[in-house]
């Protein structure tokens, strides 16, 4: 039987529809029957007909930060997906970010050594990579010396920890995937451009880029991955490597709506670091100095040795945009 954490975020709730969708033996842990709805609708959104396999899977009520929790959802398992994580970057979440990323993660692995399970994939970050070289690689190594957001500091040492486990004798593979792409969670990451560019409320991009995958094709690797025999290796899942400003076209292309106009002066970065600085405003706005600088530089990352030793093939980003946008329309109909 196969355990996925994260089961009611973007990532793991796709990776489950994939899984049930080959008639695989899953369960997941949820917290809140809340969290449960969202991936429920998920799976409503792609076909009325996927209700049917969204009882397939058996849900456990756990914590990753609650080791005796996870005990009953262990029993039986032989792998294991860890997509929880908490995605932040403001400082007051360094504590919440610290004890899920971190010490969740540890738990997880060290449950997992006790059991026996015999693969276990993590799904971590690019932000868990260094940034000196162009194209990032699997061999550019994180440097302390540079400035990291509390998000990659904790990405990094949850790899950490699944570093260690593989020297205890944990099977391991982790990806890094880059920004993700995907559709039905439109109040958060990429899902939430679709709804304020059709709300028409995006005028400026700003001149930066970064790496992107869309969502099914990183669920497809990481599939891939487990069912290969390949072990403690880490792989950069990242399709696209695309400016802000083609993202921002492209989606609002797809949902005929105005394109944003107007580039982001470096200067207002500046302005925001102020705005920031006000109390009153600190829920609603926060540009940390890695974020602005990702706004404003452009990072290529190279999904090479990927494709050399699995030969995935990519969704164009066309139609990986067009895939989202109907699913988008549909949602809103």
């Amino acid at each position: 039987m196969i355990l996925v954490t994260g089961g009611t975020g973007l990532t793991g709730s796709h990776l489950l529809l994939y899984l049930v969708r080959k008639n695989l033996h899953v369960r997941a842990i949820y917290r809140n029957t809340q969290s449960i709805e969202k991936t429920k609708n998920l799976f409503k959104l792609y076909s009325p007909e996927n209700s049917t396999l969204f009882e397939q899977i058996e849900w456990v009520q756990a914590d990753i930060t609650d080791i005796s929790s996870l005990e009953p959802a262990f029993k039986n398992i032989d792998q294991i997906y860890h997509a929880a994580a908490i995605v932040s970057f403001h400082p007051k979440d360094k504590n919440l970010l610290h004890l899920t990323n971190v010490m969740g993660t540890e738990n997880m692995v060290n449950l997992a050594l006790e059991k026996g399970i015999k693969k276990f994939l993590h799904i971590s970050s690019i932000a868990a990579l260094g940034q000196y070289d162009n194209p990032v690689t699997e061999k550019t190594h994180w440097n302390w010396k540079e400035h990291h957001s509390e998000y990659a500091v904790t990405k990094y040492l949850s790899e950490m920890e699944v570093w260690r486990a593989s020297q205890e004798g944990l099977p391991v593979v982790i990806v890094n995937p880059s920004i993700i792409l995907g559709a039905g969670f439109w109040q958060q990451g990429t899902g939430k451009i679709f709804q304020q560019i059709e709300q028409k409320k995006i005028r400026f991009y700003p001149p930066g880029g970064n790496g992107f995958i869309d969502v099914w094709d990183l669920v497809k690797t990481m599939y891939t991955l487990m069912e290969s025999p390949v072990t403690n290796e880490a792989y950069i899942v990242s399709a696209y490597n695309l400016s802000y400003k083609n993202l921002l076209n492209e989606v609002a292309d797809n949902l005929n709506k105005p394109k944003p106009k107007y580039k982001i002066p470096k200067w207002s970065g500046k302005l925001i670091g102020v705005l920031n600085s006000l109390p009153f405003l600190r829920k609603n706005i926060y540009l940390s100095k890695n974020l602005k600088e990702s706004l404003f530089n452009i990072t290529n990352y190279s999904p090479e040795k990927l494709i050399e030793q699995f030969n995935i093939q990519f969704i164009p980003f066309k139609s990986s945009i067009r895939n989202i946008a109907e699913q988008y329309k549909k949602h809103k109909k």
